[in-house]
């Protein structure tokens, strides 16, 4: 009896033992298997950055011929540049008739905003609606022009209660007839978004056209004789050089 209790307490270690080994070996390959999980995760992520990669790079091996395609071709250059030089002075003559007209605009303004300052003078605060029938003005005219005036300093404005135009009083600042001057002074820029460093440049690139062209006798701007211009003798060439005794400029009937 002693011996088979014995041995059946060997089996039942032998079977703790197997059962120990069995848990650490599951254990083991849960590990393993975890593992490889994680492997195959970082692989894929590894192939999508290839891959994203590789479509980058094909994106931009495909965007080359496009930016090829917008630069221009060399034999297309000198119409290129003709045409845009063209341009840049026809939009410049545009702009410049546009601050010639906005120049005699300003210039009425600023007559109209001295006049109602020499008004101020005689008599220091002055409702608007006695102003605009002094002047002559529209109200809401002049309105505007006192709102404009009071944005440079030049009058303050006294509102009423009451939302009414007619019934603002004006009146002059020190020294209001010098900010008025000032503010018509004002040089409005040509082309308005660009620097004076990018114009100096601008002027210098030109003179690489102008000046090699002037260099081969091209410049022909007084040389106009011919054409109709001014000739030598001080006249206007073709036809129009000896007008004075048939009264045309500077004739017998009092020309120009």
């Amino acid at each position: 009896m002693s011996e088979n209790s014995e041995l059946n307490e060997k089996m039942t270690e032998i079977d703790e033992t197997a059962i120990e080994a069995a848990d650490q070996a599951e254990a083991v390959e849960a590990a393993v298997e975890t593992e490889n999980v994680e492997t195959e995760a970082a692989d894929e992520a590894v192939e999508v950055e290839e891959n994203e990669t590789d479509e980058a790079v094909e994106a931009a091996d495909d965007a080359e011929p496009a930016d090829e395609a917008a630069a221009i071709a060399p034999e297309n250059l000198d119409n290129e540049l003709f045409d845009k030089v063209n341009r840049a002075a026809r939009l410049l003559r545009a702009r410049r008739d546009m601050l010639r007209d906005e120049a005699d605009e300003d210039a009425a303004r600023l007559r109209d905003l001295m006049r109602a300052l020499k008004l101020l003078e005689l008599k220091p605060k002055m409702e608007q609606k006695e102003m605009a029938e002094l002047m002559g003005m529209r109200l809401r005219e002049l309105n505007a022009l006192m709102i404009e005036a009071e944005k440079h300093d030049i009058v303050a404005r006294i509102e009423p209660e009451e939302e009414d135009m007619r019934k603002v009083v004006i009146f002059a600042s020190e020294d209001a007839e010098q900010l008025a001057e000032a503010m018509g002074n004002k040089r409005k820029k040509l082309i308005p978004n660009l620097s004076s460093d990018s114009a100096q440049q601008i002027i210098e690139m030109l003179d690489q056209i102008v000046e090699p062209l002037v260099a081969m006798g091209l410049d022909n701007d007084r040389d106009r004789g011919p054409r109709g211009g001014r000739d030598d003798r001080g006249g206007f060439g073709g036809r129009g050089g000896d007008r004075g005794p048939r009264g045309g400029f500077g004739g017998d009937r009092g020309g120009f």
